[in-house]
């Protein structure tokens, strides 16, 4: 049986065929044998016999019948050849495709049995063609599609059967299942009513969605765990920051209050404020590149670095260089950081301090507006072992306040992309409350909140403000 051309189709093909060609042969015939008639009349001018007439003329017709019988049969023996290679074509289609496909008559008996059929289901088409098409699925979707199969046969307003799939669960011939994809559509098929079942083994497909689903939730637990070290690395990163106020319990005469929001939840952006003997304290901001996990553990490596060689000896410089080293030695990362750092004696309020091209901070005198602290710039840490550091030194007055602060304050962006810009920064320090240090960060914090809005902050911000009593 063909799916493609059914023998109503072919008999269609050969009707036209028919009807077309003697059509034909009958005007060529009865053209023919007019000029017959003429070109014999003309010829022998009526000195023939009747019964010589007539035999000339039985000959004549003859002839042309053989010939006219002749062509029709050598055009139909084409037709049919032509009709044969396309059944064969389609019934190669079939055979040689990688699904299964079943053709089931009206009474749901498996009529065609393709090869990929017989290695899907473990059977030979010679023991399938006949059975039952319910004999290939398991109970409850037998039921369902013998009822579909009946329904549509038995009455055509029925719903029809949907070519699209359907996952099933197929049955081989040994009894086990297996999940399957099916589609059923109907045909006519040698002006019989037919159904045509596409069937493709999805255990393959089945087993890697569950392998994948299983992927999926290891992912998940692993992005959990993550997270979770995540969030206790920045507990301990914002541990290593010293808190905001009761900076320098010992020093009465300087006031300090700190804060660091980093963009992510880990960041690179930091400061510090500790003691060095009771006449000496020490204060920093630095600003690490990158952000994240690596610019998180390589700003403790600096705070570590800091702290232990500045508290060992108030030369700024030496320490510094020896921090510089440190940072210096197996960066194979190339990660760098700008710093501000300033040693003050707490009695004479005289400060050294190195700008490792960091912003230079703000200072300001009583009721005098802020500007930058001038000093010497110097090269950032961590990228040449073998630089060199130029000190500043300034001295504080009774009265006067000074606040470092990181790139992300000065470069906090709106929707529009306006940065909140330097000038603010100076404006709105020298008009707020500077009764203490805390007043004096968070105006400035505030006021950022209030020029970025809705924004998503894109840069860690610190800021830490210092006042000296």
């Amino acid at each position: 049986m063909n799916p493609s051309i059914s023998q109503a189709d072919r008999q269609q093909l050969k009707s036209n065929f028919s009807l077309r060609q003697l059509l034909v042969t009958y005007v060529l015939v009865a053209a023919l044998m007019t000029l017959y008639e003429l070109a014999k009349e003309t010829i022998f001018k009526g000195q023939l016999t009747p019964w010589e007439s007539h035999t000339i003329t039985i000959f004549v017709t003859a002839t042309f019948a053989t010939i006219t019988a002749h062509f029709i049969r050598a055009r139909t023996n084409k037709l049919n050849f032509e009709i044969q290679q396309a059944h064969n074509q389609a019934a190669d289609v079939i055979d040689n495709m990688l699904d299964a496909v079943i053709i089931i008559d009206k009474e749901g008996l498996i009529a065609r049995f393709n090869p990929a059929a017989e290695a899907i289901f473990n059977v030979p088409a010679a023991k399938a063609i006949g059975k039952n098409f319910s004999t290939l699925l398991n109970d409850d979707d037998a039921i369902d599609y013998a009822n579909k199969i009946k329904d549509y046969a038995s009455n055509k307003t029925a719903p029809i059967i949907s070519n699209s799939k359907k996952e099933v669960i197929g049955r081989r011939a040994n009894g086990a299942v297996f999940p399957m994809d099916l589609s059923i559509s109907s045909m006519v098929i040698d002006g019989h009513l037919m159904f045509l079942g596409v069937a493709r083994d999805a255990t393959e497909s089945k087993n890697a969605e569950e392998e994948l689903t299983r992927l999926r939730q290891i992912e998940q637990k692993i992005h959990e765990s993550l997270k979770q070290e995540v969030s206790i690395a920045a507990s301990i990163q914002m541990n290593m920051i010293p808190p905001g106020d009761h900076l320098y319990p010992g020093h009465s005469r300087v006031k300090a209050y700190g804060v660091t929001k980093p963009a992510k939840e880990m960041g690179g952006d930091f400061f510090d404020a500790f003691s060095i003997d009771e006449d000496h304290i020490a204060f920093a901001v630095g600003d690490v590149s990158g952000k994240g996990v690596p610019a998180a553990l390589f700003m403790m490596k600096i705070m570590t670095l800091l702290r232990s060689n500045v508290t060992k000896s108030t030369n700024l410089v030496e320490s510094l260089l020896d921090v510089n080293k440190s940072l210096c030695f197996n960066n194979d990362s190339n990660m760098f950081v700008t710093m501000f750092i300033g040693i003050m004696n707490t009695h004479t309020g005289e400060l050294q301090f190195i700008n490792a091209g960091h912003d230079s901070p703000l200072i300001a005198g009583t009721n005098q507006e802020f500007t930058a602290l001038s000093g010497p710039r110097n090269m950032i840490l961590g990228i040449h072992a073998a630089n060199t550091y130029n000190i500043g030194n300034a001295k504080l007055k009774p009265g006067d306040s000074l606040v470092l602060y990181t790139d992300g304050v000065t470069e906090a962006e709106d929707q529009t992309g306006k940065l909140y810009s330097l000038d603010r920064v100076k404006n709105l320090l020298s008009a707020s409350d500077r009764s203490n240090s805390k007043h004096i960060v968070a105006n400035l914090l505030q006021d950022i909140d209030l020029h970025v809005s809705s924004n998503q902050q894109s840069d860690d911000i610190t800021v830490l403000a210092l006042q000296y009593h």
